[in-house]
């Protein structure tokens, strides 16, 4: 059969290597001869099933052939009576790909590729799937789910039901019977149905017996506290899981062949029904601690002679008592209990109900039948035992051991689990529930995905009919619904086989269990109701079998891993075997092989020599079935058997069962060590032993290693063993197909085992674990092959743990030789040759391995105890020794004594103590940290080299050149080597083949006298002894510093965190440049305090500009720092104080001009000295009241002065007091008397505040200083480009810092931005062209977007400085001047500073930048759309637009950057505008509103608009009545462009709105025109019309935006084309305001 019907070239190839015969027999008379079929002499047959008359066969090619009786049309042949002595093909089935072919009694099943069913034969019982009661041709057998088709991958046939499989582990099943496990009883299914008791459970495998069912399921996943419990089956101890909890139901251990189940489990859930609805019923779903109360009575003494005992309760059950016949009490003894001497079961007192826990009637009913009165019949002797202890021998493992904890019921699971579990949630692995605590990662999990042993981890179920125990469940009970059979799971049972009525169940490690009938001896041992291991002569594996109606065939390796078959059970009559044609002689006894057997663990006696046996109670080797050569499977039904052989005329077959063989072989032995050694290695008392000892981490390592190998090794075993089987194709094996992670793990264990030897670990463990070991010496002598007694068990289990090693060699060997079964291109063939190339290669690193091992075995043993223990480390080898090849330190005295070692680690300085020999004193030198380099010859050294190591030089010479080179060599390879561990790295050797060691590389070492304290511990990249690169510094107080690093000092950008000092403050932190150590450049500082400082250090200390955000009381400044105090023009906005200063600073303190504005809205200008204000000084109020005079803090008038009221009255006298306050008056008033407004403020103010050119210089001197300069000598170009370049390099690496960090940048955008910038646009041609100004004005618009670049950053800190200035209480109309300064100045030194990189841009320093001024005539009309100038203007377009033409002379500073700063200040300038128009806009406002209210023709007519510009449709003058509903539909275009005006952020924006408007007023005007000639438009003309656009265009804050564009519109076109538009506008404004709009 095959897995799967995939018809690849690859397996067609596969499948010709094996030629398999089907062949049949009765009975093991030694000369029986099976009987082969001639039609199959050609073909390759894969399965052979058998009926109770029929036989089906199953080719390579997907045929299927039957024979037999037809009757019921189970051959399939459209006939039903239908008799053929030889295979006929079943025709019906050609083109199906079938895949499986399964006999029941008197049907047949098959299976295809495509997961399809088809059944034919006998289907009373709805066995076929229909409702038809005989079917002689195939019948798909339909299975519906509404979740989709199911897949079938397995059938099996019982005699009147039948199961099937999915992919997905789901069971379907359909037939009659409780065999369902549906629930129907006896009812007829013919329609498949899906079994919900294994919903959300995965079936592997099904056997249908005649009237009963077993599965295979895989183990619910739970919670995992020891690695090195959890890897493979457990052997002994092991436990299932109680659905309802996810806790231990039950647990499983061996008493000598008997497996017996602890059942202690009180479920959790108290709340929940234990009693899973319509799932799974087996006895751990029951909570057994709810029981009635029963009365212990004793045996009854009227029993009857033949041995009847009766257990009585006094509430008992009106159901039929269960009889259990033991033909011996002796047997029974030993079947049932084989228990230590002196274990009683004590008598039970009177039990109290626990009342808390509902039960319902199904539960309590089964409860009741599943511990009811049990009668024991039994030939018991006279004078036989007949105390209650007796009685309990006879009792069921199962029910004794619920009675058991009825008794006790202090033994409860729930207790020993509390005892158990860690405190606090799960811990570090633990080895087992007392265990010493040893934190260690868990090999299965790096191993975890790779490798699925779950078909190793599982439960066996069965359900039906139990009347002679097959179902195993200990009684022999009908079940309708799936149990578990306890007993079995920790067995890794990977095949089960159901018969008449008995079973066996086949583990991964080569044991089988046998449960049911046995009447003809067919289990192997006495009748068990539980399942027993069948003990085979000389500990025969078994890997398959195949069980009839009172015999058994069991498949094992054999002598040269050929297989045997060997036979249990009864064997047909001397008649029926003469009528065969077989003669009655003995069985044939097996040759004595050359080859030294294993010891067995438990003797078989041999069956006696007869000349006819009727049965066979022990397992009898059929000699005769060598004969026909290499038994793939086994068949068996009533008292026929049968096989599928291969003769091995290829040699194929014989190489594959010789690697399945070997790897079964292994797995027996490790899991036989796992289960018994390994779990005393691992137990509390071994570790009690090597606790704080060297030994105790590699051992944990070495056994959790040996687990995760052996669960592989059990995958691999039964994964090969499908390939003998034919079920699985080679190229599909784990092996093969994860040969690279497969030989991973094999060379991790052999490094744990080399490290282990190193050590000497076996024997310690040996010694110190020898008592603990002796209990396994019967183990020890059967896997060693030895027959004396082991005494030391150092070596002994050295061997064992080098069972897998021993195992590569032939990995290579036999994989190598089926790779030349092959063709050369094929896929098997690549697939076996690079595994067998791998294990070659793992081959030989072991055994380079383990000489190294042993050659730093025998160092650690001729080694100085103290020193020895102080070096020794598992995985630490020696590579050279000085005193085998001397190497001595330069200039050492010729008494001095050192001693040199290398490691594969580490270099060792070893020296004695002052006037001893005796070493005592050691300094260890990390490779990764050691530099080696040699030293010229010179007259005084010769032959030298030179160790650089962190704080220390080390200065050798050895005897000659030679062996110089030899240890250079050895140094630097072993630095490589520790330098690329774990990597793949390509190997670059220098011209003399030496093999260098990277200069720059990782490391971690704590200095003892650090430049910045003492023990300072830094990992990162190292160059030559320094720390130098990225990395981490760590200060024993806690502080750290992450970043880069040079010549051991920060240098560069880095990440320093000081802790708290208290539970109050909060962590300092330092994000930004370092230089030598010391914080330099621009940075962001965290103070404990909570205050943020961003911006400019140098040496350590704030200075330069930056910011200042305090906490408490809260306050930002912004401006210059000197020596972390405020020095220089800055901002100070405090809100606490509810004022903001802006002016100049000494020392922390305001010192020198500078005013304030408060949130009254008062300002005050003056001198300060010291944070006083003194002198003369202005104040003005919010309502516009002037005070020119002496002024003080506060503000306080203090002294003479002039107070001038808003309507220029003015009062002047000697003025006391603070200005909020009283304020004392001695003086004149005077009015106003000139005539006019009065004096504007704007020509007061200003007197004691900075000029626009002294503020922020700090900011652009930093620029200046980022693109090079030095002091105020300027930088030339390539120096400027050259210091952006290296800034650029330096933000990448920032970037990567803050990518590493997870901090919330935007990387991609910000890496993509400096990429675009590292591109330099063409410059320094003394020409500008129109492409280069492109290209500037494109990377000038990247670069202050940019941080990084000196451009952005200085844009940024310009950003911040104004809205620190005139945002918030700085948005104050007073300001708008001081404000419009700083924008000029802002543009005019950026524009200076990009000359610095673009040094072609005109310079206009020196240059006047008056425009010249225009003769316009009085009579001026604007000849907008005149078509000569058209045409000039089209010729300027072209000259502008020529990509050689100097350009240079058009840019202004305004020009190139209004674009690029306005944008980011104009919301701030805006609003300034819009608090100082407020009630100028508003008075706008309320007039626009009027003048809107009115239709299009009302408000031309108002303005003046000429008729003829009065664009409506001729449909309106013809119907007066419409020119009333004619609103907002004229000019659209034009007043939509107008709008735009607001969105415009440039003064040049903003005209070309104004430009864009009037075109569109010419394009409508022109459109309508019937005169071929463009309109000559004259100011009475376009005026009205004008003002009738921008009264539709409802312009929000239009008088702001006019003073915005004369504020800061380029002086170049005031006074042209753009300038008479912009008058035009401003104009309209003026109108709207001072328009009379009364009558409207």
């Amino acid at each position: 059969m095959a897995a799967n019907g995939d018809d690849s070239e690859e397996k067609t190839v596969e499948l010709s290597k094996f030629h398999s015969q089907p062949y049949s027999w009765k009975g093991f008379l030694s000369t029986s001869v099976p009987s082969g079929y001639d039609l199959f002499t050609k073909k390759d047959v894969i399965k052979i099933s058998l009926g109770n008359q029929h036989t089906a066969f199953l080719t390579s090619d997907h045929a299927v052939y039957c024979y037999g009786s037809g009757e019921h049309g189970q051959l399939g042949h459209g006939k039903f009576s239908d008799v053929t002595k030889k295979p006929v093909l079943v025709s019906a089935l050609k083109g199906e790909n079938v895949i499986d072919v399964v006999c029941g009694a008197e049907h047949t099943g098959v299976v295809c590729a495509d997961g399809i069913v088809f059944c034919w034969g006998n289907s009373t019982k709805g066995q076929c799937g229909t409702t038809e009661e005989k079917i002689n041709t195939p019948k798909q057998v339909t299975l519906e789910d509404k979740t989709g088709d199911p897949f079938v991958t397995q059938l099996s046939c019982g005699d009147s039901h039948t199961l099937a499989l999915t992919n997905q582990g789901q069971v379907w099943a359909w037939g009659a019977g409780s065999q369902l496990g549906c629930g129907t009883g006896n009812s007829v299914v013919s329609t498949p149905q899906k079994l919900t008791a294994f919903c959300g459970r995965k079936v592997l495998k099904i056997s249908c017996g005649s009237t009963f069912s077993l599965a295979i399921l895989q183990k619910v996943k739970t919670s995992i506290t020891s690695s090195v419990q959890s890897n493979g089956t457990e052997e002994d101890g092991d436990s299932s899981t109680c659905i309802a909890c996810d806790e231990d139901a039950f647990s499983v251990h061996e008493e000598g062949d008997t497996l017996v189940v602890t059942d202690n489990h009180i479920c959790v859930h108290e709340k929940k029904s234990v009693l899973p609805s319509l799932k799974s019923i087996s006895p751990d779903s029951l909570d057994g601690s709810v029981q009635p109360k029963k009365k212990w009575t004793e045996p009854n003494e009227a029993a009857s002679d033949n041995g009847t005992y009766t257990l009585d309760d006094d509430d008992e059950v009106s159901e039929a008592e269960t009889q259990i016949r033991v033909t011996n009490l002796d047997d029974a003894d030993k079947s049932f209990t084989e228990e230590k001497t002196g274990d009683v079961v004590p008598r039970p007192n009177e039990l109290d109900v626990d009342s808390r826990l509902p039960l319902n009637t199904t539960a309590k009913q089964y409860l009741m039948k599943q511990l009811r009165p049990v009668k024991l019949v039994s030939s018991l002797p006279n004078g036989g035992d007949r105390s209650p202890n007796k009685i309990f021998n006879f009792v069921p493992r199962m029910l004794l051991s619920g009675i058991e904890r009825l008794i006790s019921p202090q033994g409860t699971f729930l207790g020993n689990l509390k005892a158990i579990m860690p405190k606090g949630g799960t811990a570090a692995p633990l080895v087992r529930q007392n265990s010493i605590l040893v934190e260690l990662p868990s090999m299965r999990s790096l191993y975890e995905g790779i490798f699925d042993d779950s078909p190793l981890q599982t439960e066996v179920w069965s359900w039906g009919r139990g009347t002679m125990g097959q179902l195993g469940q200990g009684d022999t009970l009908e079940r309708p619904q799936p149990a578990i059979i306890k007993q079995l799971s920790s067995k890794g049972i990977v095949n089960v086989y159901a018969g008449t009525s008995h079973c066996i169940a086949v583990g991964s490690n080569g044991q089988a269990f046998s449960w049911g009938a046995s009447s003809d001896g067919q289990l192997g041992h006495t009748g068990q109701l539980v399942p027993k291991r069948i003990k085979m002569p000389g500990n025969a594996l078994i890997w398959g079998a195949a069980l009839g109606s009172n015999h058994t065939l069991l498949l094992t390796d054999g002598p040269s891993f050929q297989p045997d078959v060997y036979y249990l059970g009864k064997q047909p009559s001397l008649q029926e075997l003469r009528n065969e044609g077989l003669t009655p002689e003995s069985p044939q006894r097996e040759p004595k092989e050359t080859t030294p057997k294993r010891r067995p663990m438990s003797s078989v006696s041999k069956s006696p020599t007869v000349k006819y046996a009727a049965r066979a109670k022990q397992p009898e080797k059929m000699m005769f079935m060598r004969k026909s050569g290499w038994v793939q499977s086994v068949a068996a039904r009533g008292d026929n058997c049968a096989c599928i052989s291969d003769k091995n005329s290829s040699g194929y077959a014989s190489i594959l069962c010789e690697l399945s063989g070997t790897e079964r072989l292994m797995y027996n032995q490790l899991s036989t060590i796992k289960a018994s050694i390994l779990k005393s290695l691992q137990n509390t008392d071994t570790l009690k032993l090597l606790a704080n000892s060297t030994y105790l981490y590699p051992l944990r390592k070495l056994l959790d290693l040996f687990v995760t190998l052996t669960g592989v090794v059990g995958v691999h075993s039964a994964h090969m063993t499908g390939a003998v089987q034919r079920t699985h194709f080679l190229g599909d094996l784990p092996l093969l197909l994860k040969a690279k992670d497969v030989t991973g793990l094999f060379e991790l264990y052999a490094k744990a085992l080399c490290d282990f030897v190193t050590l000497s670990g076996f024997k310690h463990v040996g010694g110190v674990a020898g008592e603990i070991l002796k209990k396994h010496e019967s183990t020890f002598s059967e896997l060693l092959t030895k027959e004396e007694k082991v005494t030391d068990f150092g070596p002994a289990l050295r061997k064992l743990f080098q069972i897998p090693i021993v195992r590569v060699k032939s990995y290579a060997y036999l994989l190598g030789k089926l790779q030349l079964y092959f063709p050369e291109d094929s896929h098997e063939r690549q697939l076996l040759r690079e595994s067998s190339c791998m294990w070659e290669n793992v081959q030989s690193t072991i055994d380079a391995s383990m000489a190294d091992a042993e050659e730093t075995k025998a160092f650690w043993d001729s080694c100085p105890t103290k020193l020895a223990e102080s070096l020794k480390l598992p995985e630490r080898r020696l590579i050279r020794d000085s005193r085998k090849i001397p190497l001595q330190l330069v200039g050492a005295g010729r008494l001095s004594s050192n001693w040199f070692l290398l490691f594969n680690d580490s270099f060792v300085h070893a020296q004695p103590s002052i006037g001893s020999q005796v070493f005592t004193s050691h300094t260890v030198h990390s490779l990764a940290l050691v530099w080696a380099e040699p030293i010229p010859d010179t007259d005084q050294v010769k032959n030298a080299l030179q160790l650089t190591m962190p704080e220390k030089t080390l200065l050798l010479n050895a005897n000659s050149q030679t062996e110089k080179a030899e240890w250079l060599w050895s140094i630097n390879q072993t630095i490589d080597a520790v330098l690329t561990a774990g990597r793949e790295t390509a190997e670059v050797k220098s011209p003399n083949g030496r093999v260098p060691p990277k200069l720059a590389r990782p490391g971690r070492y704590t200095f003892t006298n650090h430049p910045q304290g003492k023990d300072v511990t830094f990992e990162g990249m190292w160059l030559t002894g320094k720390p130098h690169g990225s990395g981490a510094l760590t200060w024993p107080d806690g502080r750290k510093y992450s970043g880069n690093l040079i010549n051991g000092l920060q240098n560069g950008f880095g990440w320093s965190i000081e802790p708290a000092s208290d539970a109050d403050s909060k962590a300092r932190v330092y994000q930004g440049q370092w230089k030598e150590g010391k914080k330099e450049g621009r940075g962001f500082l965290r103070h404990p305090n909570g205050d943020v400082y961003l911006g400019a250090f140098r040496e350590d200390r704030c200075c330069g500009n930056g910011i200042l955000q305090c906490v408490s009381p809260a306050s930002i400044y912004v401006g210059q720092w000197e020596d972390d105090r405020f020095h220089g023009y800055g901002v100070k906005d405090d809100s606490l104080q509810g004022e903001k200063y802006m002016g100049f600073w000494a020392d922390d303190q305001r010192h020198g001009d500078g005013f304030v504005i408060t949130v009254d809205g008062v300002y005050y200008e003056g001198s300060f000295s010291q944070d006083k204000l003194q002198g003369n000084g202005i104040l003005v109020s919010e309502d516009g009241t002037c005070f020119q005079g002496q002024l003080a803090s506060g503000p306080t008038l203090n002294g003479k002065g002039t107070l001038t009221m808003p309507n220029g009255d003015y009062v002047d006298g000697v003025f006391n007091g603070k200005w909020a306050d009283e304020v004392k008056i001695n003086g004149t008033f005077n009015k106003y008397t000139d005539e006019g407004p009065p004096p504007s403020l704007a020509r007061m103010l200003g007197q004691n505040t900075a000029s626009a050119d002294a503020k922020w210089s700090d900011i652009f001197s930093e620029c200046w200083q980022d693109l090079g300069g030095d002091g105020e000598s300027k930088p030339d170009c390539m120096r400027a480009w050259s210091s952006v370049a290296a800034l650029l390099a330096v933000g990448k690496r920032e970037l990567e810092f803050l990518e590493a960090l997870q901090a919330e940048v935007d990387i991609p955008t910000m890496r993509k931005a400096i990429e675009e910038l590292e591109r330099i646009p063409q410059h320094n041609r003394n020409v500008i062209t129109t492409n280069d100004l492109k290209d500037i004005e494109k990377y000038l618009s990247k670069a202050v977007d940019l941080p990084i670049h000196p451009l952005g950053r200085l844009t940024e800190n310009l950003v911040n400085a104004f809205r620190a200035s005139y945002v918030g209480i700085g948005a104050h109309q007073l300001l708008l001047p001081y404000a419009i300064e700083e924008v000029k100045c802002f543009i005019k030194k950026t524009y200076q500073i990009i000359r610095i990189l673009f040094p072609e841009l005109p310079d206009y320093s020196n240059k006047p930048r008056t425009p010249v001024v225009e003769q316009t005539p009085a009579d001026f009309y604007y000849d907008y759309g005149d078509a000569s100038n058209k045409e000039e203007k089209k010729e300027g377009q072209a000259k502008l637009g020529n990509p050689d033409e100097d350009v240079s002379q058009l840019i202004t500073p305004e020009s190139l950057l209004h674009p690029l700063l306005l944008p980011k200040l104009c919301p701030a300038l805006l609003t300034m505008y819009a608090v100082k128009n407020s009630d100028e806009n508003d008075r706008y406002l309320d007039r626009l509103n009027r003048l809107n209210r009115q239709l299009d023709m009302s408000l031309m007519a108002y303005l003046g608009v000429d008729q003829k510009f009065w664009l409506f449709e001729d449909s309106v003058y013809s119907e007066p009545s419409k020119l009333k509903e004619m609103k907002d539909v004229s000019y659209l275009e034009a007043i939509h462009t107008l709008e735009r005006i607001s969105t415009a952020f440039s003064p040049a924006d903003k005209l070309r709105v104004i430009e864009a408007t009037m075109e569109a007023i010419d394009v409508k005007v022109q459109s309508k025109e019937e005169e071929e000639k463009s309109h000559v438009w004259s100011m009475d003309d376009l005026f009205p019309l004008f003002q009738y656009v921008v009264t539709r265009a409802r312009i929000a804050y239009l008088g702001s935006e006019i003073q915005f564009i004369e504020d800061l519109m380029d002086p170049g076109i005031i006074h042209g084309r753009l300038g008479i538009l912009m008058t035009t506008l401003k104009a309209c404004y003026v109108q709207i305001c001072n328009e009379n709009l009364t009558h409207l």
